[in-house]
């Protein structure tokens, strides 16, 4: 019996596709890309060089004349920030607000600041911001809640059909 080799004809004419690890990259690529339209300009700048022109840390921080490890530490925290589910909260419900909640919303969800920077940048005081800031908690939580009651419900009705 002779050694025979077989070729696998779906392994030739595989597709860039086929790699899921890829694809799943770039869906959150395409993601973070389309949220950094929610960022400042600064943020904005530097989470499209990375994501949508493909510039490295390193260029990014050559460019700007800073350090790596600021630049690596800024972008993670730009897209844990725009992964979080707070700030898409805020983003699509902050125009049924009032105009303060609004600005502390997006002062601290969209643009990372601290309750302090938010408190001097928007002149308030530390305490109208923490109540408004623990306000959109406790909505994002009970909307979050009701969401959770409605797909279990969901997934109820479904099992006794």
């Amino acid at each position: 019996m002779g050694n025979r080799t077989y070729a696998a004809d779906w392994l030739d004419s595989a597709s860039p596709d086929l790699d899921l690890r890829k694809r799943r990259a770039d869906a959150l690529n395409e993601r973070i890309v389309q949220r950094a339209d929610w960022l400042g300009p600064d943020d904005r700048a530097v989470v499209l060089a990375m994501f949508a022109d493909g510039y490295s840390a390193a260029e990014i921080a050559r460019i700007g004349n800073t350090n790596v490890r600021t630049v690596r530490t800024r972008i993670h925290r730009i897209v844990t920030r725009l992964g979080d589910p707070r700030t898409a909260y805020v983003v699509r419900h902050a125009e049924g607000w009032s105009r303060t909640r609004k600005k502390i919303g997006r002062a601290i969800f969209v643009q990372g600041m601290s309750l302090r920077e938010t408190a001097s940048e928007l002149s308030m005081s530390f305490y109208l911001v923490r109540r408004h800031r623990e306000a959109i908690e406790a909505m994002f939580e009970a909307d979050l809640a009701a969401a959770q009651t409605i797909a279990r419900a969901r997934k109820n009705t479904n099992q006794w059909r």
